[in-house]
């Protein structure tokens, strides 16, 4: 074992002491629980902007039915203060 220059304490190197074979493994689990979460974080990702979307979807319908309202509204309004004239047939 070394001594750590700053600690004065002994350190360990764990990479000296373990078969190989039993290093390679643990790399190998290690990029599996990698790629694993990686999938997984791209498949939140797809969920969250689909979820995005269709929020999106439902606001834009709101606001189109809001705005024919608002139009309805308005247009009847138009009508109503219109002046209204009378035509004289002789």
């Amino acid at each position: 074992m070394m001594d750590d220059k700053i600690t004065k304490t002994p350190v360990r190197r764990d990479i000296m002491e373990k078969p190989l074979p039993e290093i390679l493994d643990e790399i190998d689990t290690s990029i599996g629980t990698a790629k694993n979460a990686a999938l997984e974080a791209r498949k939140a990702a797809d969920d969250a902007r689909l979820s995005g979307e269709k929020a999106a979807a439902q606001v834009m319908k709101k606001i189109r039915k809001l705005f024919l309202k608002m139009s309805e509204n308005i247009t009847e309004e138009l009508k109503e203060d219109e002046p209204k004239t009378e035509f004289n047939v002789d």
